[in-house]
């Protein structure tokens, strides 16, 4: 059998994960001196109740290798092989801490996929794999295919407030302060394993349009699932949800709820669509 082992990145709900039988390895957020793993001891509804609350910028922290070495050997020890799902290495150092971990091993029948995907489009990766796995795919053979679609993977997610992304430093004070005067969303999107801005929207019902859009521009393969997440924006998602719903069949998509980690940056108020664009 093939285990597969992810971060908790992928924004796959607990539950969820345990049906698709995957490990999750957790980030850590820093609040001042308070530290929260990512899913353990820090919920997404705690960890945005923090970040309205607390005057503190919280920062976050990749999975140290001794964690992925012990989530490796434990499925090796039960005698699987190993595929390693991860956010992008431009975004966070875990994978290189799942590669020292692979190393210390030294085993043959672990391999390691950075994604340059985060969020729901590396959920999505994971869920793609999991399904292969019961249709009987090796890890070897996953490697490839997983690696294969990961650079037709998308992300857009729609930023309701450009608070957090000011404090975390991946916007300028004054360019927040214009944003939010003229009610601009920025729809941000991940290129090359890095996170750019793809687009702005003056409105909640133009940003919600415009996902919708630039899913239709990148050709959205509805061979594969969508995903929908949000963090603490129950509201946006379902309006997202309808939005897509018009255009294509979302009865099989997943729903995802946008984590401590990632949220650190995109805030409450975040809506995101993951999905695989069509062969060129």
């Amino acid at each position: 059998m093939v285990q597969i082992i992810t971060d908790s990145t992928c924004d796959i709900p607990q539950k969820r994960l345990e049906e698709i039988g995957t490990i999750c390895v957790p980030l850590t957020v820093h609040f001042g001196e308070e530290t929260f793993i990512d899913g353990v001891n820090l919920t997404a509804a705690e960890f945005y109740h923090y970040l309205r609350t607390n005057p503190e910028i919280p920062t976050t922290a990749q999975p140290t290798p001794h964690s992925f070495e012990q989530a490796f050997q434990k499925a090796l020890d039960q005698g699987d092989e190993v595929l390693c799902i991860v956010i992008g290495g431009k975004l966070s150092g875990t994978v290189q801490s799942a590669h020292i971990a692979k190393q210390t091993i030294g085993s043959d029948k672990i391999w390691i996929v950075d994604t340059n995907q985060a969020c729901c489009s590396l959920g999505l990766l994971v869920e793609i794999a999991a399904k292969r796995v019961k249709e009987g795919a090796t890890a070897e053979e996953l490697s490839y295919e997983i690696g294969e679609l990961s650079k037709r993977a998308k992300i857009y997610a729609a930023i309701e407030t450009l608070k957090f992304i000011r404090k975390g430093g991946r916007l300028s004070g004054a360019a927040a302060v214009v944003g939010t005067m003229l009610n601009l969303h920025p729809i941000l999107t991940i290129e090359d394993g890095l996170v750019l801005n793809s687009a702005k929207a003056k409105g909640k019902k133009k940003m919600i349009s415009i996902l919708r859009e630039l899913a239709a521009a990148d050709g959205l393969d509805e061979e594969y699932p969508i995903v929908f997440c949000h963090g603490a924006a129950e509201e946006n998602l379902q309006l997202v949800k309808e939005s897509f719903a018009e255009s294509y069949d979302i009865s099989h998509a997943l729903e995802g709820t946008i984590g401590p980690v990632v949220g650190t940056y995109s805030g409450p108020g975040t809506v995101a669509v993951g999905f695989i664009r069509k062969r060129k």
